[in-house]
Formats: structure tokens, C-alpha cells, sequence
């Protein structure tokens, strides 16, 4: 009778047909993680203390890096402050990279200039233009940077006093954009005189790490084939024989150090980093320990060769200074 008429029932609800979760019930809910995750974010996250704070800003600042300029709204110039941010950070990690770069000038003519010579190399990623695809896209952020940062702050500090100290990372912007103007020109564009090198034949000698030595950007095997190259090396020591030009410069690493530090503390408190919020004063004052070392480096570099004489290269001599 009704077991038998409920028997049919229950094959036909759990039968073939039937759905393999039912969404009624088997749904996830997701608000509890969600609120696990708020209050993760307003303690120290999942790894404490300043490992935890060195790990999640790194973590952030490279995610961020990976999603520079292409998708970025501020293309049209809007309020959003992302694309601003993202810049920023792009610019950072080349000037890390220039930094580290501009340490073969202690290495002598031969590392400087094949140093120089390697991104000449990379020409050809240029898209026609005397230039390599790094130094299109660092332009490409440059200019995202600054025309966001103006009108953000058109829009939001035009109207404060200096005195207020919302213009410093405006003032500090405009005092570097005119430096990196001059210093464009100065070095990327000025006339250098003739310099022979034998370059690796793959763009950089790895072959070296295995002799002990560290001549990325050129070889001395006998019968190497030559090229003249810009001799950036005597350039630097020529530009920088002149206290000026040189007090000129460490002030400009001086105006670097505080534009950086007014932009990284308003960065990591962004939730676009995802720092947790009791690793953010960490993770700033780990932004101003990198901030100071790479300062000191690029100040080295016109006081050693204000200093010291050039050396010579290993085919081409540098002739003495006048």
C-alpha cells in the first residue's frame, strides 16, 4: 500500500535525474570566511611579527607591479588613485634596477659603457624607435604618474597652503620631474666621445660567473670582435668633475628620499596592498630603510668619480681628463 506508492517516490527524487548537490541546502556560505578575512586584515594576517610584515608587503607590491598601466582606468584621468600607486611602484623597482646597473661605473670603463651598450642591444624590441621596450614602458608610467598626480592634485590639494604640507609630494614631484628632465638630456641624450669593446655574443657573458670574475657586458678572448659604443663612462666623470654639478645631483637623491617616503606611507595603508593593518607601520618603516640605501647608492656615484681619476679600459685608454 503506502510504503509500496512511497517507495517509487523516493527512487524518483534520488534517481538519475537528480541534481548532485542540492543548492537548497549544500550552498557555501562564504560571510564567515569573509569575516575571518576582515579580522585577519585588522591584526597581523596569518604570519606575525616582521616577517610576516616584510612578506605581505612584498607580496603586495609585486602583485600590484604585474598590473602596471594597460589595465589601469586612469588611462582617461580619472580620481582613482590605483593607477597612480601602480606606477609608482614600477618606477621603484627600475630604480633599484638603474641603481644596481650604475655600480659597474666602480668596475671601470669596460663594465660601464658594455652596461650601456647592452640595452642599445635591445634596440630592436623598440618598435622602431631609439629606444628598448623597458625604457618605453618606464616613459609609458612616468607619464601615467605624473598626469595622474596632477590632477589628483588639482582635485583634492589645490586649495590647501604649502604650510598645510598636502602639496609636499607635489612639490617634491615637480622638483624631480625637472631634474629628470635635465638629467635625461644630460646623460641619455649628450654627446660622448668613441669607445672600443668587445660585447658577449648573447647579450650578456655568463661565462664569467665561472671564471670568478664579474664582466657581464664584455669579453677580452683574443681575435673578440670590436664595437664602438657611447663612452657614458667618461661622461659621467666629466659631468661630475664640477662640484655644482654634483651638489646638483645629491640634492636631487636628498628630493627622491622625501618623495618617496611621503608616497610609500600613503600607500600601504591602500587595501589594494591587502596589508594587514598591524604590519602597515612596519612595512612603512621597511620602505624607508630601502629608501635610504638606495639613496646612499646613487649618491656614491658623482662622489667617486669627483674623487677619483677614471680607469683605463681594457682596449680602448681613456685619455686624461683636460
Amino acid at each position: 500500500g503506502a510504503a509500496v506508492a512511497a517507495a517509487p517516490a523516493a527512487a524518483a527524487v534520488g534517481g538519475a535525474a537528480a541534481p548532485l548537490l542540492d543548492k537548497g541546502h549544500g550552498e557555501r556560505d562564504w560571510s564567515k570566511s569573509e569575516k575571518n578575512r576582515k579580522m585577519r586584515m585588522e591584526g597581523e594576517g596569518k604570519i606575525p611579527g616582521w616577517i610576516g610584515a616584510l612578506c605581505y608587503m612584498v607580496l603586495g607590491f609585486m602583485k600590484e607591479i604585474l598590473f602596471t598601466i594597460v589595465p589601469q582606468k586612469n588611462i582617461v584621468l580619472t580620481g582613482d588613485r590605483i593607477g597612480l600607486t601602480r606606477s609608482a611602484m614600477f618606477m621603484f623597482i627600475f630604480i633599484i634596477i638603474h641603481a644596481v646597473g650604475n655600480l659597474h661605473v666602480f668596475l671601470g670603463p669596460d663594465d660601464f659603457n658594455g652596461y650601456g651598450y647592452f640595452y642599445v642591444r635591445l634596440y630592436w624590441t623598440g618598435f622602431g624607435f631609439p629606444a628598448n621596450v623597458v625604457e618605453e614602458y618606464i616613459l609609458l608610467a612616468a607619464l601615467l604618474h605624473v598626469f595622474v598626480a596632477l590632477k589628483r592634485t588639482w582635485d583634492i590639494s589645490i586649495n590647501y597652503t604649502v604650510a598645510s604640507g598636502k602639496l609636499n609630494l607635489a612639490i617634491s614631484g615637480i622638483t624631480l620631474l625637472t631634474f629628470m628632465t635635465i638629467h635625461l638630456f644630460q646623460f641619455r641624450f649628450g654627446a660622448t666621445q668613441p669607445f672600443k669593446l668587445c660585447p658577449p655574443p648573447y647579450l650578456v657573458n655568463i661565462g664569467t660567473i665561472f671564471h670568478l670574475r664579474l664582466n657581464l657586458f664584455w669579453v677580452d678572448t683574443p681575435g673578440c670582435t670590436t664595437v664602438s659604443v657611447r663612452d657614458i663612462y667618461r661622461m659621467e666623470f666629466e659631468v661630475f668633475k664640477s662640484l655644482e654639478w654634483c651638489l646638483f645631483y645629491i640634492f636631487a637623491v636628498v628630493v627622491f628620499s622625501i618623495h618617496m617616503c611621503l608616497g610609500w606611507e600613503k600607500a600601504v595603508p591602500a587595501p589594494s596592498l591587502e596589508i594587514p593593518k598591524r604590519h602597515q607601520r612596519k612595512a612603512i618603516h621597511v620602505g624607508y630603510v630601502m629608501t635610504i640605501f638606495i639613496a646612499l647608492v646613487y649618491v656614491s656615484f658623482p662622489i667617486y668619480t669627483h674623487l677619483f681619476p677614471m680607469s683605463p679600459g681594457s682596449i680602448s685608454p681613456e685619455p686624461l681628463e683636460p
